[in-house]
């Protein structure tokens, strides 16, 4: 039996899991909104994985990855499942060396049934997923990502050039080798910028946005 501790801020979805997840192979021995509540409540209670969203930013504290290695820490053999919108842990501004070894990385849009899910916590369980997402939309650096994701709070140029001591005319350079790796290439009629918050929302599970508003799809 395969003991399982919840972590997701989206209240719906967590009772949802916490009463379909379980079957004759696994149990959810606890469910939790916040991570400071799940940190507290693993120090009393015995479990195998910890299915945590990523982008815990409907309540404090840290993101699922943090809480992921401070549990992790306490107990190396814990499976974890990464549950997120996001193709990228990047665009919340982790990296992907944060990310614990054998993390199983599962995107909540590409979860069609409840199999799918309980498939990844036995693969977490017995320590066989994979830190690295599958399907990173693009091979970007760290930093292109970072700028990706500046942009889309609504940073302009010159904030951006200050938060990483450049000038404007590098992040200008960066913007315009951001659109061309997300195959935006030649075209001046197309506002980067504007490429650029689009593919995020994409990329972040949100979809397209017509504003610069930065968003929270878990």
């Amino acid at each position: 039996m395969i003991r399982v501790l919840l972590l997701e801020d989206e209240a719906l979805l967590r009772l949802t899991l916490a009463s379909t997840l379980p079957d004759d192979t696994m149990s959810v021995v606890g469910d939790y909104g916040e991570a400071a509540e799940a940190v507290a409540a693993a120090e009393n209670t015995a479990f195998d994985v910890l299915v945590t969203d990523l982008d815990l930013s409907q309540g404090p504290g840290p993101n699922g990855i943090v809480v992921a290695n401070v549990l992790r820490r306490a107990n190396p053999r814990l499976g974890v499942v990464l549950l997120t919108s996001y193709a990228d842990p990047r665009l919340v501004g982790a990296k992907l060396s944060q990310v614990p070894e054998g993390t199983e990385y599962v995107r909540k849009q590409d979860v069609r049934d409840i199999e799918t899910l309980r498939t990844a916590i036995r693969h977490a369980a017995n320590r066989t997923g994979d830190s690295t997402p599958a399907d990173l939309a693009v091979a970007l650096t760290d930093i292109q990502i970072e700028t990706m994701r500046l942009v889309a709070q609504g940073l302009t140029n010159a904030e951006i050039a200050r938060q990483r001591v450049v000038t404007e005319r590098a992040v200008e350079k960066s913007l315009s080798r951001i659109a061309q790796s997300l195959g935006h290439e030649g075209d001046a009629t197309k506002n980067p910028r504007a490429l650029i918050v689009r593919a995020y929302y994409e990329m972040a599970g949100a979809g397209s946005a017509s504003d610069t508003s930065s968003p929270s799809p878990g």
